[in-house]
């Protein structure tokens, strides 16, 4: 796969105009919902939410490497491993809503905004920020590991908040409702998905920085 020639300025005018599309999106999303329920802690809640979590993580990363577009060494600090990461877990977000959630979910107004943002911009931004840019640092298959930890963790997080209050989150990861067998079914599906992504953005980088 060839390297794509992108300009700095352009990369940067890019990422400016995401990040504020992204940052917009969650602090409005903030201000309505404080709004509508009194209640100016209640977006705390949507941090339990895997979605929430990997956009942050993302608009947190494209905030940082504006913030560094001059400053190489710095820049270089949150680019290879920790990009493949944060690339790798906001696919499994726009992979995952679309296959499992989105059929069952019809927003309205501006909870269709945030959803459009959330599921499908962001993520496909940032997928291609890593298309255009991910080009000079060589990934090592070693990063496997590392990178399904947080997927892991999240899952026994799901697991353990809904023992303890009856909401797992997500409906595909309520193992009150869907039996034991289909739960382990489903938890080794959305592994073997995203070890299987995480190997792609793999042997892609390695393929486009072979020497």
């Amino acid at each position: 796969m060839r390297k794509l020639a992108i300009s700095d300025k352009t990369i940067l005018l890019y990422r400016i105009i995401f990040t504020a599309l992204s940052w917009f999106t969650i602090i409005v999303g903030w201000f309505i919902n404080s709004i509508d329920s009194g209640d100016p802690l209640i977006w705390l809640t949507s941090f339990k939410f895997y979605t929430m979590q990997t956009n942050i993580m993302v608009t947190l990363w494209f905030t940082f490497a504006i913030m560094w577009h001059d400053k190489p060494e710095s820049l270089e600090k949150i680019m290879g491993s920790l990009k493949g990461a944060f690339t790798l877990y906001i696919t499994t977000t726009f992979v995952f809503f679309a296959i499992l959630l989105q059929i069952f979910y019809y927003p309205t107004g501006w909870a269709a905004f945030s959803n459009l943002i959330l599921h499908y911009i962001t993520p496909i931004a940032f997928i291609i920020d890593w298309v255009l840019t991910e080009n000079k640092i060589r990934y090592k298959w070693s990063y496997l590991p590392y990178w399904i930890i947080y997927p892991i963790c999240y899952l026994i997080f799901s697991l353990i908040h809904g023992i303890f209050t009856g909401d797992y989150i997500y409906p595909f990861l309520d193992v009150s409702s869907r039996g034991l067998t289909l739960y382990i079914i489903m938890i080794c599906f959305l592994l073997g998905v995203g070890i299987a992504l995480a190997c792609t953005y793999i042997a892609i980088n390695r393929k486009r920085t072979k020497s």
